[in-house]
């Protein structure tokens, strides 16, 4: 097949000869979604005292987007826009969601049924934390597979012998049914992960797996070989949080070692995210980094939103490449969905983009507005310039309503709001008109310039 390099804005595309953006029918596809890891935590993003090898090959052989976000800076949030393509709001989940609470909204499609109904065959290996009932459970939401569990958290350890009635929410199950796992929860998952890869090859058809590891989300749990490697770090958490991390990473790389070896690397779209920023100091805290970014999970500045987003496709994406301009992980799902050639239902439309016509400068930046909310926090972000409403903290005794230069600082330190007060009053009223759109009559906050306070 012969290629086109495309370069734009920095970023060179390799595209199929034709037309602008033409790609082979119905690409396979792998998403990867790390939990609670921070923005600074791989080499690709500047990280010294935890090797990740195989992320860092994963970014290096395809686009690594700068300013990736996701929708929630909380687990199911993020997860469920992941999931829909969609605002996470319009479909019922605001928040994590707790044990026993409704999950993600029964009716509405999901890329894995959208996948399904266009021939792929579908598995979800990991965390799910979309929901606990039937309705909510994978096998109902476009799954022929799935190996994992229902909820947000669980020990990364096997399960100790016990009786009585099982715990829908930290148990582990195959399909519907209960299973007793004998490994460290991460490598089960890297195994099941790359089983499901092994078994395509030959296969007639495409296919999509969800691998979605709770690594490195709480509790901090690491085993004694990947602790040994770590010895240098002093500070207990970072130490366990590095034998996470690097026990993810190592099963990230069996998986696509199990893809490269069933001779479908080159069919197969991959996408690594992590759900949400690194939690700093609240939201289950794990020592985390999101230098040189603001806050953390569970906050919309910019550590709790900004995520590593890559993209891999070896022939069609040029390896080694950066896309600098916003996007956010709904366009992953609608990239996918275009890729496919799926038809999708009108009554549920997409709020991600897809991708290809804007990697290969067919079109400029895929948005021109994010917006996000959380609690009493919400934020704006309209070209460089982010509007943040965030909660009082130790050093700021009253909320903070900041104007942000991000072309300039990109940690949110120099507060513009007093100097621009036409640009403030401008980002709210397109905050106030997405939030009415998206999120409709929920309560929202109380927010003038009067009762904030700007200071970093």
């Amino acid at each position: 097949m012969k290629l086109k390099t495309t370069l734009v804005a920095g970023v060179t595309v390799w595209l199929a000869a034709g037309a602008a953006w033409a790609v082979p029918a119905k690409p396979n596809i792998l998403f990867i979604v790390a939990d609670d890891m921070g923005y600074a935590d791989c080499g690709a993003h500047g990280c010294k005292d935890v090797p990740t090898p195989n992320l860092d090959a994963l970014a290096k052989a395809g686009v690594r987007f700068t300013q990736g976000y996701v929708t929630g800076t909380v687990c199911s949030p993020s997860r469920a826009a992941l999931m829909t393509g969609r605002y996470h709001y319009r479909d019922g989940v605001f928040d994590w969601i707790h044990p026993g609470a409704a999950g993600l909204q029964a009716d509405v499609p999901t890329v894995a049924s959208y996948l399904k109904q266009a021939g792929y065959r579908t598995a979800a290996v990991g965390k799910w934390h979309l929901g606990e009932d039937n309705q909510c459970h994978p096998l109902r939401r476009g799954f022929d597979e799935f190996y994992g569990f229902l909820g947000g958290g669980r020990s990364y350890f096997p399960d100790k012998p016990g009786k009585g009635k099982v715990n829908h929410y930290t148990q582990l199950i195959r399909g519907q049914e209960p299973v007793v796992e004998k490994e460290y929860t991460t490598h089960a998952f890297g195994r099941e992960a790359a089983d499901f890869l092994a078994r395509q090859k030959g296969q007639a058809g495409p296919f999509f797996l969800y691998l979605a590891f709770n690594a490195v989300h709480t509790p901090m749990e690491a085993p004694d070989d990947y602790l040994s490697r770590f010895t240098a770090i002093e500070d207990k958490k970072r130490r366990t949080y590095a034998g996470m991390l690097s026990a993810m990473d190592d099963n990230i790389g069996r998986a696509l070692k199990a893809l490269k070896e069933a001779g479908l690397e080159e069919q197969t779209l991959v996408c690594f995210i992590s759900d949400n920023g690194g939690p700093i100091v609240r939201n289950a805290p794990n020592a985390s980094r999101n230098t040189p970014l603001r806050g953390g999970k569970g906050e919309t500045w910019e550590g709790g939103i900004r995520v590593p987003f890559f993209m891999k496709w070896p022939g069609h994406l040029q390896a080694g490449t950066t896309f600098e301009q916003p996007v956010i992980q709904m366009d992953l799902t609608a990239t996918v969905l275009e890729l496919a050639g799926v038809q999708r239902d009108a009554k549920w439309p997409l709020d991600g983009v897809g991708l290809l016509p804007y990697l290969s400068g067919e079109k400029k930046a895929p948005h021109e507005t994010l917006c996000w909310e959380y609690g009493q926090q919400w934020a704006i972000r309209q070209g460089d310039w982010k509007l943040t409403f965030a909660l009082p903290t130790k050093e700021a005794k009253t909320p903070i309503l900041g104007l942000y230069d991000l072309s300039q600082d990109i940690g949110e330190s120099r507060d513009l709001a007093a100097a621009q007060p036409e640009k403030v009053k401008q980002l709210q009223t397109a905050w106030a008109k997405w939030r009415k759109d998206v999120i409709g009559d929920q309560p929202a906050p109380n927010i003038t310039i009067k009762n904030v306070n700007r200071s970093p």
